[in-house]
């Protein structure tokens, strides 16, 4: 039980690190990509701080102490903390980040949630899929708008090619309704 205590107490410091980063990265995120991610990020720290509270009340249930203080959570976490304000970092560097940040935090999950699953502990093996299938859900979130950044970066280098217009020609037959009613 011990071992699974450490895990879910990582893990709680390493959402508490991943939550603050997709802030940090909300707030600072600039770009033409600029209102998508500001609210793709938004709408990811929003769930997050929810799953922090969910995850350190499951910790009280299991009579267990959350950690507590900003420096004992970022000694704990196996995630990274932005750096200072986030600055240096372009649009696809936060999102390619935080991609990896999630899956990062998976890794955390599927090993407490093995440890639990061996203790027979349900409650803790519930929470833990839960989080593991937002944060899955997450990753391809963030996968998929990094592959649009590079898609759109690659169009970029390709000369610009002239539109073609198709210009539909309006139907011109009559529709017949033949009647079914019998007299």
């Amino acid at each position: 039980m011990e071992k699974l205590f450490k895990q879910l107490s990582d893990a709680q410091a390493s959402l508490f690190v991943l939550f603050h980063k997709t802030w940090i990265y909300h707030w600072n995120v600039t770009g033409p990509d600029f209102q998508q991610l500001h609210t793709l990020f938004g709408d990811q720290y929003v769930t997050m701080f929810e799953e922090l509270d969910r995850l350190t009340e499951h910790l009280r249930y299991l009579n267990m102490k959350p950690v507590s203080t900003l420096t004992r959570i970022t000694e704990v976490s196996s995630i990274e903390q932005a750096a200072n304000s986030a600055q240096g970092i372009n649009a696809k560097g936060m999102v390619k980040d935080l991609m990896t940040s999630n899956q990062t935090f998976i890794s955390l999950l599927t090993d407490a949630h093995n440890s639990a699953d061996r203790l027979e502990s349900l409650g803790t093996t519930n929470v833990l899929e839960d989080l593991m299938e937002t944060h899955g859900k997450f990753v391809w979130m963030l996968r998929s708008m990094s592959e649009t950044a590079r898609a759109t970066s690659a169009v970029e280098d390709i000369a610009p090619v002239q539109e073609s217009v198709i210009i539909e020609e309006p139907v011109t037959e009559d529709i017949v309704v033949e009647s079914t009613t019998e007299e």
